[in-house]
């Protein structure tokens, strides 16, 4: 073979194994409901919001930045696989209705990332909008923040 084909050969061997890697890991869109389980991720926003202002005024999501301090935040219930994570599994995702958006506002302090986190994992999660946010209020319930954090 070829200097030149056998480079071409092996590139794109390497090139079929990074796909098939990316697919094994969870890096491309699944379908809804298949993934292994759920990771509960919480924000410590007295840092989200140091490093917001510091990017400029505009950048400070005021709900969560205002007046009312928060301690850690839902940033999201994301389903997992062993390796990697599926994400945006419907494209476009399903509209979310603006009350759930509001009910949640109390964990998830920013409209913006409850949008987020509704198109990127909810979609994967293949539950029904309510089912999804009331699985995210139940999560949040089991974790017992320490006292010297609880209140910033």
């Amino acid at each position: 073979m070829r200097p030149r084909l056998r480079t071409a050969a092996a590139l794109a061997a390497a090139i079929a194994l990074t796909a098939s890697d990316r697919l094994a890991y969870g890096q491309e869109a699944s379908t809804p409901g298949e993934f292994d389980y759920y990771v509960l991720s919480l924000s410590w926003s007295p840092s989200f919001c140091e490093a917001a202002a510091e990017r400029g005024r505009d950048r400070v999501p005021r709900q969560q930045c205002g007046a009312r301090p928060y301690s850690f935040v839902v940033h999201g219930l994301w389903p997992q696989f062993e390796h990697g994570f599926p994400e945006s599994c419907q494209n476009p995702p399903p509209r979310l209705s603006r009350d759930i958006v509001s009910s949640m506002l109390d964990l998830m302090p920013a409209r913006r990332l409850v949008y987020h986190e509704w198109d990127t994992h909810r979609t994967c999660s293949g539950l029904p909008q309510r089912a999804y946010f009331e699985l995210v209020r139940k999560a949040r319930a089991t974790v017992t923040i320490p006292a010297e954090f609880a209140d910033v």
